[in-house]
């Protein structure tokens, strides 16, 4: 009776996996943050994906919050399900506004590789637009109010029981013709409405659009690179004379890295975004595949650094410099004592 979870299946997915994924994640995104905002590395690319990870890291703390909920040790604690039981829907928003965050910023940084590498005279025109100041606030401001929804659908009554020893929290739906103590539903006319379709502009908006972009820009992306791969065989002697040629291949290396984030994200985000849009239309219970999908998205966020360390070279020897330098530091302060 005390269970936050709706089915043994869910609890065991996101009771048992996730708290893994979501620690690793967590302290490779913070390497990754390390990495990408050294002083020497601060491209518009670094920037960019620099943001993906912050946005990832708050992804995956609400995730880890979520997953306490199904361990004795949280979800027997008062305190705990005070907060969780108060403030679930609210979790969830946060959390559906980084991944919306997560994925448009994951389409502009796909775009902004594919017209470095295909147009780079015309990348150094638009160079300026494509700046983390210019669209990094205009995808938080505009996926916060899409998904904003989140924040008002539901409204939680708490109530403690058994000597103010076990507290449990009902959860209606504004737009429930029941209300609290058989009351009429007070919510407006207008509220209900705002609830009731702002999830399926949600799904076209955040789900749906950016998802199919990601696939059609990525696959264009890698077939732009199988192209570009010529340029960089022993046997070519033909350069790109628009760019010099160690900053070409930088930029192309640079892009392979980008190919593969992109690549994981669109495997890993493409069935949860299909599962939510369709979610509208076929009723169904949703919540077993819905969990796979979210131990899918999780394992995304946290394969990023494997990625990096995979595919960029550079990446790996300015983390090494970072992980000596910090030894280094440690020693020498130890010595110091």
């Amino acid at each position: 009776m005390m269970s936050l979870s709706r089915n043994s299946a869910e609890g065991s997915l996101i009771g048992i996996i996730f708290p893994v994924l979501v620690l690793f994640g967590i302290s490779g995104n913070i390497l990754n943050l390390t990495v990408l905002l050294a002083p020497n590395l601060r491209t518009r690319s670094n920037k960019l994906l620099a943001c993906l990870a912050v946005a990832d890291i708050v992804t995956l703390i609400v995730n880890l919050l979520h997953s306490m909920a199904y361990y004795d040790i949280f979800k027997l604690n008062i305190w705990f399900r005070k907060f969780y039981g108060d403030y679930k829907f609210q979790l969830i928003g946060i959390s559906k506004w980084s991944i919306a965050t997560a994925t448009w910023l994951v389409f502009v940084i796909c775009l902004e590789r594919l017209i470095t590498i295909k147009y780079p005279l015309s990348m150094r025109k638009q160079a300026k637009f494509f700046t983390p100041r210019n669209v990094v606030p205009i995808i938080v401001v505009t996926t916060f109010i899409l998904t904003s929804y989140n924040h008002v659908s539901h409204t939680c009554l708490g109530k403690l029981y058994c000597e103010r020893t076990q507290y449990y929290v009902v959860c209606l739906d504004i737009n429930s013709e029941r209300w609290f103590r058989n009351e009429p539903n007070p919510n407006s006319e207008l509220m209900k409405s705002f609830v009731r379709y702002a999830p399926q502009v949600n799904a076209i908006f955040v789900v749906l659009i950016p998802a199919i972009l990601v696939i059609i820009f990525n696959v264009m992306l890698i077939l732009t690179l199988r192209q570009r791969q010529k340029l960089f065989e022993p046997s070519t002697t033909i350069r790109d004379d628009s760019l010099n040629g160690s900053q070409t291949e930088a930029e192309y290396k640079a892009t392979i890295t980008v190919t593969a984030i992109v690549t994981c994200f669109t495997i890993t985000q493409s069935p949860s975004a299909f599962v939510t849009f369709l979610s509208f239309y076929i009723q169904k219970d949703w919540f077993t595949l819905r969990s796979i999908c979210t131990i899918l998205v999780v394992l995304g966020k946290a394969l990023n650094f494997v990625l990096y360390c995979l595919t960029s070279s550079s990446f790996r020897q300015r983390l090494r410099e970072q992980l000596n330098s910090g030894k280094s530091t440690r020693y020498t302060s130890v010595e110091t004592h």
